[in-house]
């Protein structure tokens, strides 16, 4: 009897492949052949879920930006705001991963209209998901716009985090947590935790 084939997953696989691949040999390494090999799959299989590259690469994207939001949600629930915004850190390799292959794909959206279109796209569900995150624990600011602090909030990970992937020695991970708990702190927004915890 065929073994049913569970597509979710299978797309998800396909993903962490081309992920490994971007890690490795960046964008113009990432071709769907190169894919397929690294997945142990045809050329045939990819292009079965995945129309072409810019299609692939924009779920894949989707995949950082689900995983990372998931953690948030469930670490802001359990351990507050720090921890919740520690999951978009490079603190761990499994986070380091997912934050190189952000950091490739919004460089090729530089010069793709096609995959930027896409990125936002995914970055705007990101944002929306998120803003229930930081309503939970921030309530609503009194003189303050939430989705304007969460903005900031979102800016100060995403300048952390290319700092880190740039100059790791300079920003381990000890480091990147202190920095952010300090924008935390002039916010006047809850920074306790460890930031440590990976969900």
């Amino acid at each position: 009897m065929p073994r049913v084939v569970d597509h979710d997953e299978r797309r998800e696989e396909i993903a962490e492949a081309a992920w490994r691949v971007l890690e490795r040999e960046g964008l113009p390494g990432a071709d769907l052949r190169g894919i397929a090999r690294e997945a142990g799959f045809t050329t045939g299989v990819i292009t079965h879920y995945f129309r072409d590259k810019r299609e692939l690469m924009a779920f894949a994207f989707g995949l950082v930006v689900e995983r990372s939001t998931a953690r948030m949600a469930e670490a802001c629930g359990r351990a507050g705001l720090l921890e919740a915004l520690a999951q978009m850190l490079p603190l761990d390799e499994e986070r380091r991963r997912e934050t190189r292959v952000w950091l490739v794909l919004v460089g090729a959206s530089l010069t793709d209209p096609g995959l930027a279109r896409a990125l936002r796209q995914r970055y705007r569900q990101a944002r929306e998901a998120v803003f229930p995150v930081f309503r939970a624990v921030v309530g609503e600011p009194v003189g303050e716009d939430l989705e304007e602090l969460g903005d900031e909030l979102l800016a100060v990970v995403d300048g952390l985090t290319v700092d880190a992937l740039a100059d790791p020695e300079r920003y381990p991970p000890e480091r990147q947590l202190g920095l952010l708990r300090r924008s935390l702190t002039r916010l006047g927004l809850p920074a306790e935790g460890s930031g440590y915890e990976t969900g």
